[in-house]
């Protein structure tokens, strides 16, 4: 008597997409993206190959579509702390959550990797649309502290490359002896961030202390000459007995 095989239930175009996803991530996470291979999503997938060049041209043409999933990861986290952004409190948080988004998001850290690692249309347009994103928020900060010396764009390129590299570099060894897989590790990068925090916006703080001391001077009738030298130049006592005579 012959068996009667039983057939693989029909999936919709939804299901084999999403088995398509969850198998390209699951092979990202593995061998990450340059070394994936359709031969193995497909296999993990449970479909032939040809339901998958049926949809796509190439395995590039897939990752072309599957990245745009990460092309605002950036503005989305901007966006969520857009009321605080502005604060010292803000920019420590700003921070912490670039470092604990990359570290909960192994595709975005692999995406990083391929970055890094090889040039092409797809990782050059990631590349070039993060920029633009950390421009416009670069933009706010510079207006910030447009009286200020400290050049913010840099600091803050700095500390965030400095977050890519610990986290892109987090399974070979440590860095500076600090191990950002462990919470010892993590609590020292995230009390370094609001100490560079501190030290940037006590800096808009001092600014700001100054133009309003400078404008109280202004109304006591002080000359522009006078504050100019007293507010923002050498203070000493020849400038207290120069505004006590005016």
């Amino acid at each position: 008597m012959n068996e009667v095989k039983t057939r693989r239930p029909r999936r919709s175009k939804a299901d084999i997409e999403e088995a398509i996803n969850k198998a390209v991530v699951a092979q990202i996470k593995k061998k990450g993206f340059s070394m994936a291979l359709v031969t193995d999503i497909v296999k993990r997938a449970k479909i032939e190959p040809i339901v998958f060049y049926n949809r796509y041209k190439n395995l590039d043409e897939f990752y072309d579509e599957f990245v745009k999933n990460y092309d605002y990861w950036l503005s989305d986290l901007v966006r969520e702390m857009a009321a605080i952004l502005g604060t010292c409190d803000g920019y420590e948080a700003l921070m912490r959550k670039l470092l604990d988004g990359l570290l909960d998001d192994q595709i975005m850290l692999e995406l990083l990797r391929w970055e890094v690692a090889e040039g092409n249309h797809i990782t050059e347009r990631t590349s070039r649309l993060r920029e633009l994103h950390s421009l416009e928020l670069m933009e706010r900060y510079k207006s910030l502290f447009d009286n200020c010396d400290t050049d913010v764009a840099a600091v803050s390129a700095l500390i965030v490359g400095g977050i890519f590299f610990l986290s892109l570099h987090k399974d070979r060894s440590t860095f500076g002896g600090i191990d950002i897989n462990t919470p010892e590790g993590k609590e020292r990068v995230q009390k370094a961030f609001r100490a560079v925090a501190e030290m940037l916006f006590c800096q808009v703080e001092r600014e700001n202390d100054m133009r309003r001391i400078a404008n109280n001077l202004r109304m006591a009738g002080v000359s522009d000459e006078i504050i100019n030298r007293c507010v923002y130049g050498e203070v000493g006592n020849s400038c207290d007995a120069e505004a006590a005579d005016a």
